[in-house]
């Protein structure tokens, strides 16, 4: 019969261990802001993992965190399973107040289903397992 893991256990009793989806997109390693840029010749606010201006083709920018709260611009239910994520599950594009859109997986809210233009607020937190330890990345979620 299998041993019940704790929260904090893995199956060889070592720690789990927290990784990001991608290193520099978040603020923190596993938590934080999501991170945009600042174009510093033009001064344009630019996308998670820009790494150089499509303005002016500047690769002097800074970081910046970006809002934690934009609007829903889009979404998709999926049917069919993905690599990491079970079906049904929802995607879709967040409209930042810094003028672009990201890509998200989007959790839901009990009583407030999907709509177009509906707030949407990030949060962070595990995305699946990898091996013995947990992905962690962004999700955006009704307000």
């Amino acid at each position: 019969m299998r041993k019940a893991l704790s929260a904090k256990e893995n199956e060889k009793g070592g720690q789990v261990s927290k990784i990001p989806l991608r290193e520099g997109l978040l603020t923190e390693r596993t938590d934080g802001d999501l991170v945009g840029f600042r174009c510093k010749s033009c001064n344009h606010l630019l996308p998670p993992l820009t790494i150089t201006c499509p303005y002016c083709y500047s690769d002097d920018l800074e970081r910046i965190s970006l809002s934690r709260r934009g609007k829903l611009y889009t979404y998709s239910v999926n049917y069919m399973d993905s690599e990491h994520l079970k079906a049904p599950f929802s995607t879709g594009y967040i409209e930042l107040p810094e003028g672009f859109r990201v890509f998200s997986v989007l959790k839901e809210k009990e009583g407030k289903p999907f709509e177009v233009d509906m707030e949407m607020e990030m949060v962070v937190e595990k995305l699946w397992d990898k091996d013995d330890d947990e992905v962690i990345g962004y999700k955006f979620q009704p307000v």
